[in-house]
């Protein structure tokens, strides 16, 4: 297998590119902006909330253009060109629900808000299967507030009560669909990788239980469990951190007692044909390829700073069949980690939910502490695609060649999953914790 450099230069190179000319022009606007808003007297909220004199406001943003290199990067506010619309009192926040936490800037110490058009549930997956896609592409205007601030609104708002669950999964292994297993009984609202929750990670991963950690967990589980309209008789919530964000889930637990966690995975050839294809639309996975090539302590590197374990991922590996492998390797890992820490953390493993989906729903539900009524809504998820309005829609990956490898690429895979201790590729893999479909249910 090559690096295959000329769709990697058109990918990451091309995409650098485009980056590069749209944050040019927003340089150029956002100096002519500020002159205008000294001319005109407007403050950044920042610097209006630090007069004693004025209530802390938050600040509306138009937006006018958008453009992220890669979308699974922590976004910023330079991702946008933006145009002040006015300043609005924080509440505002919590009072509509086409409104949803889009991320948090620490360099800028703010919390930002995105905000579509009245009636827009910016967390179905009718605008987008992820909850960033959706607020990249349907925000119309950014809501901007100091993390003060949003730390006194989110005060305001109501502990939840109803029952969470936490998924957490290797990539590429079913969890879009089952987040729209949960979406479609219409009584459970779901956040699919929103972005705050990778600041929580991070943060707890780093400082471990503390104060500082707690505040932001319980914050950010009244905002996005806050009370909402359009849904005024929810059943529970479900929240999908992305990756190694899923160690969240621990102080997530000490604050919302009534917390299911599980870990989604799949056998890891299927994983590693997908990971494969996704490489050709994320210029970040297409690095963690190349890296894997190049150097083990580039490789060790990205992953120490993704926050995944680091044991046996200084190693280069020379297929790609080979590296998709390992990722889904270091991916379970994190599950494997937190298993031992927490015996009420337990894996999903997808094949089980596609053998028999009647009994692999009705048990799922019945874990997360959800109405067997709802089992007839959540069986339409199976008929829908539900990465259909995403960049890794069925159509998308279709026009993709699909990976191709040798028997000698399979036997390398074998002897890293032999080191890692998992089974070999053509033999099942069922993890340790794994939810027993018949035991749940009693059968």
């Amino acid at each position: 297998m090559a690096i295959r450099i000329l769709d990697t230069i058109l990918l990451l190179i091309g995409r650098l590119i485009i980056k590069g000319i749209f944050l040019f022009f927003r340089l150029i606007f956002c100096i002519v902006q500020t002159l205008s808003w000294k001319i005109f007297g407007i403050q950044d909220s920042i610097e209006k909330n630090k007069d004693p004199k004025s209530k802390p406001v938050a600040q509306a943003l138009k937006v006018l253009a958008t453009w992220k290199y890669c979308i699974i990067m922590p976004p910023s506010l330079r991702d946008f060109i933006c145009v002040h619309d006015e300043y609005i009192d924080a509440e505002y926040v919590i009072q509509n629900d086409h409104v949803s936490l889009f991320f948090l800037d620490p360099h800028q110490d703010v919390a930002v808000f995105g905000e579509g058009i009245p009636g827009q549930k910016l967390w179905h997956s009718d605008c987008d299967s992820f909850i960033s896609l959706a607020l990249f592409k349907f925000s119309k205007r950014l809501i901007v507030m100091p993390m003060e601030e949003f730390y006194k609104v989110c005060a305001r708002l109501p502990d939840p009560e109803k029952p969470l669950t936490i998924m957490g999964n290797t990539a590429r292994c079913g969890s879009t669909l089952l987040t729209q297993i949960f979406e479609c009984t219409n009584k459970v609202i779901s956040y699919s990788e929103p972005y705050p929750l990778n600041n929580l990670g991070a943060m707890f991963h780093k400082k471990g239980h503390c104060a500082e950690v707690t505040k932001l967990a319980r914050s950010l589980l009244r905002m996005y469990l806050r009370p909402l309209d359009c849904m005024p008789d929810v059943e529970g919530y479900l929240l999908k951190p992305c990756g190694p964000s899923f160690i969240c889930a621990e102080i997530i637990k000490k604050v919302h007692a009534k917390t299911t966690v599980f870990y989604l995975y799949r056998d890891m050839e299927s994983v590693t044909k997908s990971m494969y294809k996704l490489s050709f639309v994320l210029p970040s996975t297409r690095m963690c390829y190349i890296f894997c090539r190049l150097n083990g302590n580039l490789v060790e590197a990205v992953f120490k700073n993704a926050l995944f374990p680091t044991e046996g991922t200084n190693r280069v590996t020379d297929n790609d069949y080979c590296s998709g492998i390992f990722q889904a390797a270091i991916a379970s890992n994190v599950y494997l980690k937190m298993r031992k820490e927490d015996k009420d953390v337990h894996g999903l493993l997808f094949d089980d939910l596609l053998q028999d989906k009647e009994k692999g729903v009705r048990a799922i539900l019945k874990v997360c502490r959800l109405p067997e009524s709802l089992l007839k809504d959540a069986m339409v998820a199976f008929t829908r695609d539900s990465q259909r309005n995403s960049i890794v829609s069925k159509e998308i990956f279709a026009a993709i060649k699909p990976l191709e490898y040798t028997e000698e690429d399979k036997m390398k895979s074998n002897k890293l999953l032999k080191e890692f201790g998992y089974p070999p590729i053509d033999q099942p893999c069922r993890i340790d914790g794994t939810l027993d479909f018949d035991e749940i249910l009693g059968n």
